[in-house]
């Protein structure tokens, strides 16, 4: 038994990728794992702030607690967002595991080949979680002439898999949420 984390997600995010001429280097590997850290860490404080319970009126100064983080909060994602004219890549409907991704699209790669995913989980905040894997199937559909991508994703580590899920959990049940919404807008 394994103590890897296990769970899947299926959304739709915007993706990209980019073909490696080879697997990743350890460093390249430990540079996305600290900079994902970071980026899964603030994107997660964000819920936090919105999850968090209130606290009473009774005194002020821990009524004024929660507006001082989330005013923390508006002044570093206004740094980050001095970047606002990148545009998003297209949104795939993705499976995501702790150890695979899967999507369906009109120009995959070839299997065997080493990608860089980058995967934006906030329209807002424009840094993606950056993933590597090697294709291991690419299944053609002749119908739709697009091709069902499976890939297999290199060791994360564990706290930031653990972040990872979190998220992924909270993005699919925020998009299942808006779901019959979108769809009793559409049936009117």
């Amino acid at each position: 038994m394994t103590n890897e984390p296990i769970f899947l997600s299926k959304l739709a995010l915007p993706v990209a990728w980019e073909v490696l001429g080879a697997a990743p280097s350890p460093e390249d590997r430990e540079r996305v794992a600290w900079e994902n850290a970071n980026v899964l860490g603030f994107l997660l404080h964000s819920v936090d702030l919105d999850a968090a319970p209130r606290p009473s009126d009774e005194r002020l100064a821990e009524a004024l607690r929660p507006l001082h983080l989330k005013l923390d909060t508006v002044i570093e994602m206004l740094g980050r967002l001095s970047y606002r004219d990148v545009a998003l890549p297209p949104v795939y409907e993705v499976e995501l595991g702790a150890s695979h991704i899967a999507w369906r699209s009109p120009r995959p790669p070839r299997p065997g080949t080493w990608l860089r995913l980058r995967i934006y989980f906030d329209s807002k905040m424009l840094d993606p979680i950056v993933l590597y894997a090697q294709v291991i199937s690419v299944v053609q559909d002749d119908d739709s002439g697009d091709a069902s991508v499976q890939a297999e994703l290199t060791q994360i580590p564990t706290a930031t898999s653990d972040s990872l899920a979190r998220l992924a959990l909270l993005a699919q049940r925020r998009q299942l949420t808006r779901r019959p919404t979108q769809l009793a807008g559409a049936v009117r």
